[in-house]
């Protein structure tokens, strides 16, 4: 499943593909949008950079691929994708303007975020300052109390879906593709076809257990941090299966261990939300916002153990 994070980055020149496939895009939106550049693309969508004269604004429309546009699945998975961003009002979340399906061509607007995903960031190890994984994470949790009020549980949290504005840096979380709606039993059944990307999984949604929830997502930004703050991730070598593999049996090691300049408070922040057993991990997603806030005041200890 490609991820909006990874495909909304602009390229330095368009993509070369299949152009009968542009040009039925272009015949669509004639009038509407003014189809600029493909700017990216993933397993299962093009994206393509247009103008928005009503609006007067840049929009990337994210194109669903044209075999793919034929099955019911897959337009209902892209159709609840754009459906979920475009209720979920956060400043930190992508929003959908609109969804359209013409025949086979099946699309959605969103949009134009010039910047970086917080993946191009983080290759080859970087590692980022323990203030700056600070200022990611707050937003990013503030937007998981947002999606998890409406009953959305992400389920593909990690850096390629996470856009880092180009401007002032401020994260996006994108790709609400295999979101998982808990008033919805069709929904979280798909929960058991392990949907998502391993190295990021949280080892319940892993091991397909139907009832995966919010603090599913809370492992995931949990993985984020320890990679943003370590450079690498918490169970090293072996491929990402194997990694996954580890996490659904082992407990993550201490981040200090491996990191032991990153402060204590922060550490044992990022450490409880990688406890394997869901029940001792923040118990919210605004608890872990308060508890990430307050890492640096005298009251962090009550927040760890009390706030959640």
């Amino acid at each position: 499943m490609d991820a909006v994070g990874e495909v909304l980055v602009e390229r330095s020149s368009e993509t070369s593909g299949d152009e009968m496939e542009r040009r039925r895009l272009e015949a669509v939106t004639a009038g509407r949008y003014e189809i600029q550049s493909e700017i990216g693309r993933g397993g299962m969508s093009r994206v393509f950079r247009a103008w928005d004269p009503r609006g007067r604004r840049l929009v990337a429309i994210k194109l669903l691929a044209a075999g793919l546009s034929l099955s019911v699945e897959h337009r209902e998975r892209f159709r609840r994708e754009a459906s979920i961003a475009g209720r979920l009002a956060h400043p930190h979340i992508l929003a959908c303007y609109d969804f359209v399906r013409s025949g086979d061509v099946v699309f959605a607007v969103m949009p134009y975020v010039a910047g970086s995903s917080l993946a191009e960031r983080l290759a080859g190890g970087v590692r980022l300052a323990p203030s700056a994984v600070t200022a990611l994470l707050i937003p990013l949790a503030d937007a998981l109390v947002c999606a998890h009020a409406s009953g959305v549980v992400h389920r593909d949290v990690k850096p390629a879906n996470i856009l880092l504005r180009e401007d002032d840096g401020q994260p996006l979380l994108t790709d609400f593709g295999i979101a998982t709606l808990l008033t919805s039993e069709h929904s979280r059944g798909e929960v058991a076809k392990r949907f998502g990307t391993p190295e990021f999984m949280s080892p319940e949604q892993a091991l397909g257990a139907w009832d995966a929830d919010h603090r599913s997502d809370i492992y995931s930004l949990g993985l984020i941090a320890f990679l943003a703050l370590v450079g690498r991730m918490p169970f090293a070598g072996g491929s990402p299966l194997a990694q996954t593999a580890q996490r659904a049996v082992l407990e993550a090691p201490p981040l200090r261990r491996a990191a032991p300049d990153v402060p204590v408070r922060l550490a044992a922040v990022v450490d409880r939300c990688l406890a394997r057993n869901p029940k001792q991990r923040w118990r919210s997603a605004a608890a872990l916002r308060r508890a990430l806030a307050r890492s640096a005041t005298a009251g962090w200890l009550r927040a760890l153990w009390l706030g959640a």
